[in-house]
């Protein structure tokens, strides 16, 4: 049988021989709670129930074999287990990595363990119930009602779908009577050794032996010998660490470590396998910034982040596979991140290790609860021990954050609120002094004491945005009350960090990111003040659509690199990092000049100089491309710092369109350290309607000047710059030709137009809605095409394949008109020439000429939209050209 999450569950501390319980278990559902009652327990009624489960996923997930979204209440699970033959000796130990919320366990009808927490590991020893070789029948009663005092983080009706029941590894292990309960190493990167705190458990007086080697010969072999009671022990060993290799997400180098306790005497050695990495963390100043920066190592490091819910379409809180969780992790450093913001829950110990392995930091959110209580505060204080205990070790893990926007803090507004609250960041601190505590992680400017002083913000509009960016700077400083709530709680040095922003919050329903977060990050990064910041969010989630990527991890298109060669997600994530000013669109009329300082922002490695190259592409309104004007520029990138590099200027000239200035940062040999890029609509006014030329008139209309349509209602931007049907259907648009041209002496015409296909109603969406506004998700991998016949006078003179229904950066005029953001088609020039041209004229020798778009007989299911220069990526009107 195929198991699932066959690994170790837990790699940071591995003991051998083990043995997987995952994969078929029997379960029943149990609504009316009556089965402890009923003794199914003793009596093995789930095993009878003819139902079964996949474990470890929660039975509302399709992995699972339930999918059962629809139920609250108590599930049983019921499987044989066997304990090994060669465990002779040794206890067999049996573990559940978690189970939301309340477990009970039997075995052979003889309770074993209880258990309550959702998210944290619990055990119990077998040794009297189950001898090597023999089998029992296991049961486990899980019950979970998602309390408003338990932690529930997202598993909330407002949120996102539950996670119930066993959702994480349950396995056997054996384990000698006297065993190491605990390992914390202290590194110390300034004396080059690490301090590891190893906690046992004797079962008898004696002398014992505690060896730390490591397997490849990195650090040389300690060995402790104490004279130790029976009983729990904590014992302090140094170890040394010759030519340290430091760990940080750039190299992410970790030791790996074998812990021995070896009794003298008779009885077995306990041995567990696990790994450190060599880091600090910290708080400093640095430069002439009042306020103080994250350290990694005794070094500023920025921190680019992303909030990552860690949930999956498949399996809700537990990953489909050890695969899924890396390329989550892979994924992010694609992107350009360093840092993720694992957002109110406590993940899978194989996340963590897999942020360990491949580099990369974590913010570590304890799930939220809902409502404060005696109840919730226990809870919540028994979680802080626990999760610091089981995740010490992992050295990704920077920053303990034990709130999230005050959920569950229902008397944060009192004194006494305020106070425990600092008693747990206090708690906090006391169980783990080599990292960072964040009280709350804000959006209601409400820390009490903190490490770092971060908040929140969700804005679509960049002049809103840029003022909120530079308010919340000028109030930072120490002794500001600004984001603190109550009396005497102030700002001191703390750093100053962003942990949620972005354009697309969740209950705006599926639109294009690209736009937002390019200029929302760009703002960000021209401030020294702040060293960090955590983009909203990593994946799309269910109905919450402002990931990177959609929930199923599927790409989204951005189209970045239409503006600058090259220019990915990762650049607005890079350390290093040119912007401009100035909004990410704006009107100038022919002539006038534009102006926008440049900065450069450097997180990156010292550079003695840098040069800036830029050029501005103009995209005119018959959609031809001239560049207008280039330059470049050099400047002194400050570590740690950022600094103006002059003013780009330039006049647009007497040109209408669309132009993008591009900027690209070079390091001495030509390397691009970034790329980045902002837009400039030049505009007069409404194009003329007829341009006449020496050769060709130019016949342009808007595309809401139809005549006539099959669709029952089109849909209109309220500017009429763009026009829109689903499924099949047609458009008429009536020409009147000026006298000036001569229909018996063209010898073509031309029909230019920006068109995109239209998709149907809601198939664009990769989840069922729940807000549902525009007609914009981001352009993924799956296309939705179309197909528009081009008639004159009845005449079909075309067909044009209409590729996509897309939304992403380069439809600019739709962003910056704030309609159907995004959205945009592709230009397409359909000429008409010889016998069909003849045609043609004759007919409209008696009127007007009519010009037809039409779906419906084109064989396709969807219908068209037709953009012109207001909307879409060009600023160009449905035009006929006659020559």
């Amino acid at each position: 049988m195929t198991i699932p999450r066959p690994e170790h569950p837990r790699p940071i501390f591995v003991r051998t021989p083990w043995q997987n319980l995952n994969g078929t278990w029997n379960f029943q559902f149990d609504p009316d709670s009556v089965g402890e009652q009923m003794r199914w327990h003793q009596l093995g009624n789930v095993s009878r129930a003819g139902s079964t489960i996949q474990v470890p996923y929660p039975w509302e997930s399709r992995l699972s074999g339930q999918g059962r979204t629809d139920y609250k209440g108590a599930g049983w699970y019921e499987r044989e287990i066997t304990v090994p033959a060669d465990w002779e000796g040794l206890d067999p130990i049996l573990h559940f990595g978690a189970v939301d919320w309340e477990a009970r366990v039997w075995l052979d009808g003889q309770l074993v363990a209880e258990h309550q927490n959702g998210y944290l590991p619990f055990a119990c020893n077998l040794r009297d119930r189950v001898s090597p070789g023999a089998s029992a029948r296991l049961t486990v009663r899980a019950h979970d009602t998602a309390d408003a005092v338990h932690l529930v983080g997202k598993q909330v009706p407002r949120w996102y779908t539950y996670s119930s029941g066993i959702w994480q590894t349950v396995w056997l292990e054996a384990r000698p009577a006297a065993y190491i309960r605990n390992i914390q190493f202290f590194p110390n990167i300034e004396s080059a050794q690490v301090a590891a705190q190893i906690t046992v458990v004797l079962s008898r007086r004696g002398q014992w032996t505690l060896e730390v080697e490591s397997p490849d010969g990195l650090f040389a072999k300690v060995a402790v010998v104490r004279d130790l009671d029976m009983g729990e022990h904590t014992v302090d060993v140094e170890i040394p660490i010759p030519s340290p290799n430091l760990w940080s997400p750039d190299h992410p180098f970790l030791y790996a470590v074998k812990v021995c306790l070896v009794p003298a005497g008779q009885g077995k050695p306990d041995e567990v396998n696990t790994y450190f990495g060599l880091r600090e963390f910290g708080r400093g100043l640095q430069g002439d910034n009042q306020q103080e920066y994250l350290l990694l190592n005794h070094e500023p490091v920025y921190l680019r982040g992303a909030l990552d819910q860690a949930f999956h379409p498949d399996g809700l809180y537990t990953y489909p596979s050890d695969d899924d969780i890396r390329q989550d992790i892979e994924l992010a450093k694609e992107f350009g991140l360093n840092m993720l913001r694992c957002h109110i829950k406590i993940n899978d110990p194989r996340y963590y290790y897999w942020a360990d392995r491949l580099g990369l930091l974590i913010h570590y959110d304890m799930p939220s609860p809902d409502l404060d209580s005696p109840r919730m505060r226990a809870i919540c204080e028994d979680t802080i021990h626990r999760m610091i205990e089981r995740d010490f070790n992992h050295p990704s893990i920077m920053l303990w954050v034990l709130f999230n926007e005050t959920w569950g803090l229902t008397h944060q507004g009192t004194s006494e609120g305020q106070a425990w609250l600092r008693q747990m960041v206090h708690l906090a601190r006391q169980l783990d002094p080599t990292r960072l505590v964040e009280d709350n992680s804000p959006c209601h400017y409400d820390h009490v004491e903190t490490d770092v002083n971060s908040w929140h913000f969700y804005i679509n509009e960049y002049a809103r945005a840029r003022d909120h960016i530079q308010r919340v700077v000028d109030h930072t400083y120490p002794g500001s009350s600004f984001n603190y709530i109550g009396e005497g709680n102030v700002q001191g040095q703390e750093p100053l960090m962003n942990s949620e922003y972005g354009g697309i919050s969740a209950a705006m329903g599926d639109m294009d990111i690209s736009w937002c977060f390019k200029f929302l990050t760009s703002d960000l990064r021209r401030h020294a003040a702040i060293c960090g910041y955590v983009y909203t969010e990593l994946t799309d989630i269910e109905w919450e659509h402002n990931g990177f990527v959609k929930y199923d991890r599927s790409p989204k298109v951005y189209g970045y690199e239409d503006f600058v060669a090259g220019m990915t997600v990762a650049d607005l994530n890079s350390p290093v990092f040119v912007g401009l000013d100035c909004p990410p669109c704006q009107t100038l009329k022919p002539g006038e000049t534009f102006r926008a300082p440049l900065f450069v922002s450097n997180w990156g490695p010292e550079l003695e100089t840098a040069r800036v190259q830029w050029a501005a592409v103009l995209v005119d309104t018959r959609g031809d491309k001239t560049e207008i004007a280039s330059g470049s520029c050099d400047v002194v990138p400050q570590r740690y710092n950022v600094v103006a590099g002059g003013e780009i200027s330039f006049p647009v000239g007497e040109t209408t369109g669309l132009a993008t200035v591009a900027l690209q940062l070079t390091k001495t040999g030509g390397d691009v350290l970034h790329r980045n890029y902002v837009n400039l609509v030049i505009a007069a006014g409404e194009s003329p309607r007829v341009e006449q030329h020496a050769d060709a008139t130019w016949i342009r209309f808007r595309p809401d000047s139809f005549s006539t349509s099959t669709w029952p209602s089109v849909e209109q931007a309220p500017t009429g710059s763009k026009v829109a049907g689903s499924g099949p259907g047609a458009l008429d648009y009536f020409i009147d030709i000026p006298e000036t041209v001569s229909l018996s002496d063209l010898t073509c015409i031309e029909f230019r137009c920006e068109l995109g296909s239209r998709a149907n109603s809601m198939e664009k969406l990769s989840w069922p809605p729940r807000n549902w506004r525009k007609h914009t998700p981001q352009t993924r991998e799956r296309k939705f095409p179309s197909h528009v016949d081009v008639g004159l006078n009845g005449i079909i003179v075309g067909t044009l394949a209409l590729a996509d229904d897309p939304a992403d950066a380069r439809g600019v005029l739709s962003h910056y008109r704030d309609h159907e953001p995004g959205s945009y088609g592709f230009l397409y020039r359909l000429r008409i020439e010889g016998a069909t041209l003849q045609a043609i004229a004759r007919q409209a020798m008696t009127g007007p000429l009519v010009l037809r778009l039409d779906s419906s007989s084109a064989g396709s299911e969807r219908g068209f939209s037709v953009y012109g220069e207001d909307a879409g990526a060009f600023p160009v009107d449905p035009t006929l050209i006659f020559t």
